[in-house]
């Protein structure tokens, strides 16, 4: 069984989606890290919703591979494999599925007004 769903507006590329952070060893002792900005775990969560609600009551994991198809509709170019992993990091965990799983396959990529960008998401 095979689902979609929209992701509405510019993806977020990976470029901009982590930065430099601070994380902390025993002792107080901080180091840089690197961690997620407020921008991607908003956007992440927004496409959890999306899933959450498009998923199938049918649909159930079968154990294996799960291929994720993407079509683009961007009104910036990006490297539409920089955003499938930010994409991704919003989808599998709402399936409760780790993204190790994930077969992505990006099919196409057009250039749109902005007003029309979107990625269409295929889950197989």
């Amino acid at each position: 069984m095979s689902w979609s769903f929209t992701i509405p507006g510019q993806p977020l590329s990976g470029n901009h989606a982590y930065k430099i952070g601070k994380g902390y060893r025993r002792g107080g002792i901080s180091y840089p890290k690197i961690i997620k900005t407020a921008e991607a775990e908003a956007y992440q969560q927004g496409i959890a919703l999306l899933v959450r609600t498009a998923r199938p009551s049918g649909w159930r994991w079968d154990g294996g591979p799960v291929v994720v198809e993407y079509r683009f509709y961007v009104w910036d170019d990006i490297d539409c494999t920089n955003a499938i992993k930010v994409i991704e990091d919003g989808i599998f965990p709402a399936l409760d599925i780790n993204d190790s799983w994930a077969l992505p396959r990006a099919i196409s990529k057009e250039i749109v007004p902005k007003g029309q960008a979107r990625v269409e998401v295929t889950i197989r």
